[in-house]
């Protein structure tokens, strides 16, 4: 072979390996990258799981609120009753 078809296929079988060689860095990276998605996808999965949990925590202690709110309501109701009844003092003996 003459010197310059050598150097020729030379850098063409250089730039082919370093293609190969760029290519299978690249795939290795995205390898690396599709770990750190699925870390990130996990993590995601946590916190929502999480936010649910504190959503229905949240929708209980509401709930737990009215009922306490109608128990004071109907309390507030009872004593006052019983104080208009003593403020209006003993009724009449009718015979």
């Amino acid at each position: 072979m003459r010197e310059p078809v050598f150097l020729l296929a030379l850098a063409m079988a250089a730039g082919t390996v370093l293609m190969i060689v760029k290519t299978i860095a690249t795939a290795f990276q995205r390898a690396g990258s599709r770990s750190d998605l699925a870390q990130l996808k996990e993590q995601l999965q946590l916190h929502a799981a999480a936010l649910d949990e504190a959503e229905n925590s949240l929708a209980h202690q509401s709930s737990q609120i009215a009922e306490l709110q109608e128990r004071l309501d109907f309390t507030e109701r009872l004593l006052a009753q019983g104080r208009d009844r003593s403020a209006l003092g003993p009724g009449e003996n009718i015979r």
